[in-house]
């Protein structure tokens, strides 16, 4: 079992590796406060990272970067406020989200990105005000919508009311003009104010224009522009748009339930982008011990010992892994569990495959430690004793002995030894059958013969048989 590293900053752990979230393609860089670099996500266990590609084991891109972290003088707290994320020392930003109301996002998705809106801004709430922080919003689509100018709401409580009252647009995917929009009327010359400026693009797609331009623009006025992506957005378009160097500004998921997962990643480099230091409840000690109870052929149940701190819940995460041992992350599933639940149950999973499970424990506004395990399911039984009883000039006649679990049927494959398994025969056999006979074959031939047992969600390793015919 592996231990999981902390998804968010600790005072004597900092990285600045290329890391993942889990087992999605999360792209994190190092804070860019220059004096103290946040510790971004990692709940890749070691062993799990991608090789090759700069992707770095968590304990070593912690070991490495802790060094230069110590050498810089980094300005974590020394004392930090548990249960609550928050944005300390802030004194004034600006700050725009630039959302994509497209069609493709829809209404329940929308419900997914508002949240992660309010998850930026509540650790900045304490501060807006008209000196302080400020915040504005445009959703876009096929034209530019302003929900509130930097004016607005000069009160922390009603702008997170405010976000969480967004109603969503509908529409095409013109993100450069959504872009433009944001440049010319929230940080024109005219009227911004000289305190750190941020913009925060979410989108779900390809930009149906042209980005370089606007981004550009919006670069060269002095904003610092984020880029988040979901699902089907172009990571390279968001590479264009985000600001230099774009792999510390640039973050994707590939579902809208995982969003909220970026919070403990964006959150803290927003903090920083306008000058002030996070600090969250992370040093709460995670879920841990993950002990497996029972599995069968396609279920796994498993329980853990909880986490400390005020724990909202867990997310279980559990993925089958390849011949390598690599998470299949398109398999990937993901639930969550109550605080008090201490079990679970994977269901209709694969016979005879590996399993990678992970267990994280939720707080209120942050994401904390993680704990990890590996486990097998059972292999389906298949039919045993196949076996030639007889061979003519034309024919095989076979048997074999059933599975001993319930199972719907067969399916029988043959031709000769050596062809093509697009062009071998097959046959649909009751389940009550222990014989069949081959018919319409070639004299003096050899057959691989394979006979599947058919079970309703799984598939069990054929019987095999090599058998040949009379000359």
């Amino acid at each position: 079992m592996e231990k999981l590293l902390s998804p968010l900053a600790r005072c004597h752990h900092h990285t600045q590796a290329t890391e993942m979230l889990t087992v999605q393609q999360v792209h994190t860089a190092e804070a860019y406060k220059p004096e103290c670099k946040e510790r971004s996500l990692s709940w890749i266990p070691k062993g799990y990272t991608e090789g090759g590609g700069g992707h770095a084991t968590g304990g070593q891109a912690a070991e490495d970067v802790n060094k230069s972290a110590v050498q810089r003088g980094c300005c974590c707290p020394r004392a930090p406020v548990w249960g609550v994320d928050r944005c300390n020392n802030v004194h004034a930003a600006d700050i725009v989200f630039l959302v994509d109301g497209s069609s493709s996002i829809g209404k329940n998705n929308f419900l997914q990105v508002k949240s992660f809106m309010v998850g930026i801004a509540k650790p900045l709430a304490g501060y807006v005000g008209q000196t302080g922080i400020r915040f504005g919003a445009v959703q876009y689509s096929d034209t530019s919508r302003v929900e509130f100018t930097f004016t607005t709401y000069l009160n922390g409580t009603e702008l997170l009311s405010a976000i969480a009252a967004l109603n969503y647009k509908n529409g095409n995917t013109r993100t450069g003009a959504g872009l433009k929009f944001v440049a010319d009327n929230f940080f024109n010359s005219a009227t911004s104010r000289d305190v750190p400026k941020i913009a925060i693009l979410i989108t779900d797609g390809k930009s149906q224009d042209s980005v370089q331009g606007p981004a550009q623009k919006l670069r060269g006025q002095g904003v610092v522009v984020f880029a988040v992506g979901i699902k089907s957005a172009d990571k390279n378009e968001l590479a264009l748009i985000a600001s230099e160097p774009s792999r510390d500004f640039t973050s994707f998921v590939g579902e809208f339930k995982l969003l909220s997962g970026l919070l403990p990643l964006v959150g803290p480099r927003i903090c920083s982008g306008a000058g002030g230091v996070y600090i969250s409840d992370e040093a709460f000690s995670g879920p841990s011990n993950i002990q497996f109870v029972s599995q069968t052929s396609d279920l796994l149940r498993f329980r853990w010992s909880p986490a400390g701190g005020p724990v909202s819940g867990y997310v279980v995460q559990y993925t089958p892994l390849s011949g390598l041992g690599q998470p299949i992350t398109a398999e990937l599933r993901q639930e969550t569990v109550s605080a008090s639940q201490r079990t679970f149950t994977a269901r209709e999973l694969r016979s005879g495959t590996d399993y990678l499970v992970t267990v994280i424990s939720q707080y209120p506004n942050s994401v904390g430690e993680s704990t990890s395990a590996k486990q097998r399911t059972r292999s389906l039984p298949g039919a045993s004793s196949l076996r030639l009883v007889r061979a003519g000039f034309f024919s095989l006649s076979l048997v074999w002995e059933r599975p001993s679990s319930s199972f719907q049927g067969y399916r029988l494959t043959f031709g000769p030894r050596g062809q093509a398994a697009s062009r071998l025969l097959e046959l649909s056999l009751p389940a009550d059958s222990t014989t069949t006979t081959l018919t319409g074959l070639q004299p003096d031939t050899e057959y691989a013969i394979s006979l599947y047992p058919l079970f309703a969600r799984n598939a069990a390793s054929p019987s095999t048989l090599a058998a040949r015919t009379r000359e």
